[in-house]
């Protein structure tokens, strides 16, 4: 008899440490339909944090996402640096060619560092200025501690890198996102002008996100132009890793090809051509990306006044 009410009591013990392990894991599991702000907010309690600013401008995205199953759960804040990162992003990304080679050095240098040195010899005058321009830009903002031109007959930039995480984040691919951020900008602001009134714009930039299988996820830009939905991912560096997980994910927002873009610094036509035609992605780089963003806006926006008006959208070129 002892032995059997053991037995019932070691059993409840079981059940109720089962329950509680259970109650456990639900308070650390993310609340399905709830983005920025806890579950208390939602029943009328405090909340510990508001939802991020840029967030709450984005309505559109925001239901987009929701639409899909997907929660925000975090967006990075403005910074007040970002009106400097912007523009040397935007000069970076407008000189690519003539800079990437010193990007390169830089970036396998920031680690520790070390000094490095770029001949300009034989190379256009206009890509001497370039370089000399942008590296006095990043001397300026003390992202190089030290540079030196040494001029003819040298045409040697000596320089050493700082190796501040703001810096070493920038180089690292940063410049690649706020650059194509600003040609959105550009995108939009080009059809605004074109149909003579308010186009509505929204953006979140690196987003961090949890996809409805509980995966997280970081999405570089999300932009909405009128509302149509644009998805852009920026690669810097090795990307082959990359291509298949996008497309994948493509599917999961339920974009096609067009509003799905990779953009590749160092890659050719020829290759983001080919590249597209096995993925579900467009794949461009950086000269290309603006008129192909602008070609699809154009379309979208054009069939949004169409429909508007009530009428039938001009067939596609």
């Amino acid at each position: 008899m002892n032995e059997e009410r053991i037995e019932a009591l070691l059993e409840r013990i079981a059940v109720a440490l089962e329950t509680l392990a259970g109650l456990r894991d639900d308070s650390k599991r993310p609340t399905k339909g709830l983005t920025g702000h806890s579950l208390a907010t939602e029943l009328g309690g405090p909340s510990d944090s508001a939802p991020p600013a840029s967030q709450s401008r984005a309505p559109l995205l925001q239901a987009f996402l929701d639409s899909k199953g997907i929660q925000i759960r975090q967006v990075p804040a403005e910074d007040s640096a970002d009106q400097v990162i912007d523009s040397l992003s935007l000069y970076l990304g407008e000189h690519y060619d003539a800079l990437s080679g010193l990007l390169g050095k830089i970036k396998r240098a920031m680690q520790n560092g070390l000094p490095i040195m770029e001949s300009l010899k034989n190379r256009s005058q206009q890509d001497i200025n370039s370089a000399c321009q942008f590296c006095t830009r990043l001397h300026e903002v003390a992202f190089l501690e030290q540079y030196q031109y040494f001029r003819s007959p040298t045409y040697l930039i000596k320089a050493k890198p700082t190796t501040l995480p703001r810096a070493q984040r920038f180089f690292s691919g940063q410049w690649l996102e706020r650059f194509l951020l600003q040609k959105i900008k550009s995108v939009r602001s080009q059809l605004a002008a074109q149909v003579n009134g308010h186009l509505d714009f929204e953006y979140l930039i690196n987003p961090e996100v949890i996809l409805p299988n509980g995966d997280d996820f970081e999405l570089d830009i999300l932009a909405a132009i009128g509302s149509s939905i644009y998805w852009i991912e920026a690669k810097s560096g090795d990307y082959q890793r990359y291509v298949e997980k996008y497309s994948r994910f493509s599917r999961v927002l339920g974009l096609d090809s067009a509003h799905s873009m990779m953009v590749l610094a160092d890659v050719s036509d020829d290759r983001c051509d080919a590249l597209s035609s096995l993925f579900s992605m467009t794949v461009c780089n950086l000269r290309s990306f603006e008129d192909r963003l602008l070609s699809v806006a154009r379309r979208d926006t054009a069939h949004q006044s169409a429909a508007a008006d009530g009428q039938s959208p001009a067939p596609e070129d």
